[in-house]
C-alpha cells in the first residue's frame, strides 16, 4: 500500500513539474513577444526621433496643401487639421463645434478664421527654410518660413508674399503631428491652442 502511494506521490510530482515547466516556457514566449514589439517600437522612433525627419513632415504637410489648392482652389482647414494634428488638438476643435452648434452671430469660437494654416499668404506656398528643435517628451519645435509662389516678390512689401510660423509637434502614432502653433503677432504665449483652451474653460464646455 505505502508502495503504490509512493508511487502516486511520484507520478503527481512529476507531472506538476511538468506543468511548471510547460507554464515557464509559456512565460518566456510572451515576455520575447513584448520585448520584440518593444524593441521594434523604439527603433520605429528612433527612426522619426530625428531633425529630418519632423522637417519632411513638415514639408509634406504643405505639400497637401498646395495640392489642395491646385485641384480646387481654396484651402481646406478643417481637412488639414484632421490629417495633421494631434488627438487632444481635434477633441478641443470638436468639443468648441458641438458646444456652438446653436450659437447666434459672433456668439460663437471664431478662431483664427484658417491663419494656422493661411498666414495672410496668397497659397500657393513654398517652404523656403525649417529650423527643427527635438524637445523633451516627443515634442519638436520647428520654425518654419513660408514664400507665397502665388503674389511672388512682384509684391511692394516683403510682408505681402512672405509668412513665418511656429510649430509645436508630438510624436503620436508614430506620426509627427501638429499640436500647437506660436506667433505672437496672431496669438498670445499659448498659442492657437491656447485660444481654445481659454474659450473652454471660459465657457464652461464640456
Amino acid at each position: 500500500m505505502k508502495r503504490i502511494n509512493y508511487l502516486v506521490i511520484a507520478a503527481f510530482l512529476v507531472a506538476l513539474t511538468s506543468c511548471g515547466s510547460n507554464n515557464k516556457v509559456g512565460n518566456g514566449e510572451d515576455a520575447d513577444s513584448v520585448e520584440v514589439a518593444r524593441e521594434e517600437a523604439t527603433a520605429a522612433n528612433s527612426e522619426l526621433w530625428t531633425e529630418e525627419a519632423v522637417e519632411q513632415q513638415v514639408r509634406n504637410m504643405f505639400e497637401t496643401l498646395n495640392t489642395q489648392y491646385e485641384n480646387d482652389d481654396f484651402i481646406d482647414c478643417s481637412a488639414l487639421d484632421r490629417m495633421y494634428c494631434t488627438d487632444y488638438y481635434l477633441s478641443l476643435v470638436d468639443r468648441i463645434r458641438d458646444f456652438d452648434v446653436d450659437a447666434v452671430g459672433d456668439m460663437c469660437f471664431m478662431g483664427d478664421e484658417g491663419y494656422h494654416w493661411t498666414f495672410g499668404l496668397v497659397p500657393p506656398y513654398q517652404v523656403e527654410n525649417i529650423k527643427v528643435d527635438l524637445l523633451s517628451g516627443d515634442q519638436a519645435q520647428a520654425q518654419v518660413r513660408l514664400v507665397s509662389t502665388g503674389v511672388g516678390k512682384a509684391a511692394d512689401d516683403e510682408d505681402e508674399y512672405t509668412a513665418g510660423t511656429t510649430m509645436i509637434l508630438w510624436l503620436e502614432d508614430g506620426v509627427w503631428k501638429i499640436n500647437n502653433w506660436l506667433d505672437p503677432e496672431a496669438y498670445d504665449d499659448s498659442g492657437y491652442l491656447g485660444m481654445m483652451e481659454d474659450y473652454i474653460r471660459e465657457n464652461n464646455v464640456q
